[in-house]
């Protein structure tokens, strides 16, 4: 039986230290894992969805087995919500979002709303952007350095 995304990454959380979280990672090396991390921490990635979490049916009382999808199978279909080349309407486009979260059991419903969010680290605050860019070396883009220069203030007085 294949774990769920959120069931890999609570198993990650629990592990004892970086080495350990970054070795079942690695175990775990598939399109799946790398596509969600890659669109959590690739600055680069802008969904066209809104900010927030998305007001859908959230069954928690359902069983993991008993969902209609998981995240696995709905890798195909997540480029049209940030790929700009898509003819769809931002109507269409929110609803298409909020029937596959409907689908997803509710543990993948609030890891994809994470990931939109790019707020992964909120529920699993041990898979950073430090350990990705270790378990998956060129997955991310280079990091850009950021000035740490003060632009230079302009005072009244001084002319």
């Amino acid at each position: 039986m294949n774990l769920l995304l959120s069931e890999l990454f609570d198993i990650v959380e629990k592990q004892k230290d970086d080495t350990d979280r970054c070795n079942l990672l690695a175990q775990n090396n598939n399109d799946l894992v790398r596509t969600y991390l890659n669109l959590n921490y690739n600055p680069q990635v802008k969904w066209l969805l809104p900010e927030g979490s998305p007001p859908y049916k959230k069954e928690v009382d359902k069983p993991i087995g008993y969902e209609q999808t998981t995240l696995q199978n709905e890798l195909k279909r997540l480029y049209i919500f940030f790929d700009e080349r898509q003819n769809l309407k931002p109507m269409k486009r929110e609803s298409l979002f909020i029937s596959m979260l409907e689908g997803l059991h509710h543990s993948e419903a609030d890891l994809l709303c994470l990931v939109k969010e790019k707020n992964l680290i909120k529920k699993y605050p041990s898979i950073t952007e430090q350990i990705v860019r270790m378990v998956f070396p060129n997955l991310l883009p280079p990091k850009v350095k950021q000035s740490k220069k003060k632009p230079k203030e302009k005072k009244w007085w001084s002319f």
